[in-house]
């Protein structure tokens, strides 16, 4: 059973504004289910009996206690909640093996509208490796929200919305056109899946072979016309404001660099690298590790190859992100939204330090896209604590290693308590839950059980 406290919308349908919080509980068996998620049918993942998988729907406040139960029969699962900061309930939070137990096995659209009035989309990308292309027919698109996050009104023609971002955008239907009334019209709007290592680079050749065209219905009737771009330039969302003028955090306190860049390891197998390293997992949750080795939890030692980072309650801390590829990558951190510093565009190279050039009220998101051969400089406070993770959104490179693990407050979570439940899973799959990341709860400085070498196989 997973129990969630709700302080995010995003992602959730809100039905209604209640002062009273409520508790609204789900029965999620996830099964195998044929479906056609592009076309051509196969076997995929779905919650009782059915793909796409259901929509939570709740008020902000309330708790929703979710009972999962893995009925896949060769594969284990986990339910990982985006976007939501699970604010002192960091064990929810559902990254098997870093927060959470996996759960083993038996345990084309087109809508109607009405002229002179403005709708609220809300685009969120499921993508586990390419990014979405959107173009509005409509010139007046106003982006209101990103990954939870509002921002002040920005006009867009054009949004790239990589692997698990989100936005909010307003679309009017106008009453009149080039001057003239519109009593019936159809407005086109294309998805274009962006394939592309980096659709800046003018030197490649840039491949849209996938796209698709919807369409903001007043006249059913009427004429369908085709929308056409000529040329992808989204807008920047680096350079949007957030709707409470919040200003940069600061003064800073702690600074990581994370250089990424593809490596291999040492079997020669390829992998993805943060600072020359890659992702290990470990026989102990790390959470687990934080909250039984007392006051060694603040050593990194404990906790071996996950690429872990102390910080301590109320540090002010820049992330810096350098992309040494020559592709786009979209980064995301568990429980945060960051602020965006800086996110120039590719080519830049690796970040010098500068920071007159930083953004003095920067856009706050889960998740950033950072361009080829460029950098990004995030910021956050530590105000609760958990362990979270920083990673590549793109699911194969999180196969591959990028990964690096934030332990934070870690001196809160001392001796906390675990669901029942989540101890018997670990019991039950002959899992140690109690020491540093082998297990070792009489020298938890003794490295010598670790893990060092990266599983052989991709377990998806």
């Amino acid at each position: 059973m997973t129990q969630l406290r709700l302080c995010s919308v995003l992602g959730l349908l809100l039905l209604a504004t209640s002062a009273i919080a409520a508790t609204v509980s789900y029965d999620w068996d996830v099964t195998w289910v044929n479906a056609s998620p592009d076309g051509f049918e196969r076997p995929v993942i779905g919650i009782n009996g059915a793909w796409p998988c259901p929509t939570i729907a709740a008020n902000v406040g309330d708790t929703i206690v979710l009972t999962i139960n893995n009925q896949l029969g060769n594969e284990t699962t986990g339910i990982h909640f985006h976007g939501i900061d699970q604010i002192n309930t960091s064990w929810m939070d559902g990254a098997n093996g870093v927060a959470h137990i996996i759960v083993n096995e038996g345990l084309g659209a087109n809508v109607t509208f009405d002229n002179d009035k403005t709708y609220r989309f809300r685009i969120i990308s499921f993508a586990a490796f390419g990014s979405a292309m959107f173009s509005f027919d409509t010139s007046n698109m106003q982006v209101v929200m990103i990954d939870a996050s509002y921002v002040e009104k920005a006009p867009a023609t054009q949004l790239r919305i990589a692997p698990s971002q989100r936005y909010d955008v307003l679309i009017s239907v106008p009453r009149r056109r080039n001057c003239k009334p519109v009593t019936s019209a159809n407005y086109p709007f294309l998805l274009s899946l962006d394939i592309n290592r980096d659709y800046t680079n003018d030197l490649a050749q840039s491949v849209w072979q996938h796209n698709y065209t919807g369409y903001l219905v007043t006249n059913p009737t009427g004429d369908f016309p085709e929308e056409v771009v000529t040329l992808w330039r989204p807008a920047d969302d680096a350079t949007f404001v957030p709707l409470d003028g919040a200003v940069a955090l600061g003064p800073v306190s702690q600074e990581i660099t994370l250089d990424f860049d593809f490596c291999r390891d040492e079997n020669n197998l390829p992998r993805a690298c943060f600072n020359n390293n890659t992702y290990i997992p470990q026989k102990v949750p790390t959470l687990y590790s934080v909250a039984t080795t007392g006051s060694d939890n603040t050593n990194p030692i404990v906790y071996g190859d996950v690429l872990p980072y102390i910080l301590p309650l109320g540090t002010i801390a820049t992330i810096v992100v350098n992309n040494l590829d020559a592709a786009i990558h979209p980064f995301h951190l568990h429980g945060h939204q960051f602020q965006v510093l800086a996110r120039p565009e590719s080519g830049a190279g690796t970040w010098d330090g500068q920071e007159s050039n930083l953004a003095a009220t920067p856009p706050r998101r889960d998740t950033i896209a950072v361009n080829a051969n460029s950098y990004a400089v995030l910021r956050i406070q530590v105000a609760h604590p958990g362990v979270f993770l920083f990673h590549c959104h793109i699911e194969w490179h999180v196969e591959m290693g990028l990964t690096a693990t934030f332990i934070q407050a870690p001196e809160l979570l001392r001796n906390i308590t675990f669901p029942a439940d989540h101890i018997d899973n670990c019991i039950k799959q002959n899992i140690p839950y109690q020491g540093n990341a082998a297990g070792n709860t009489a020298d938890v400085l003794d490295t010598s059980d670790f893990n060092t070498v990266p599983p052989v196989q991709y377990e998806g």
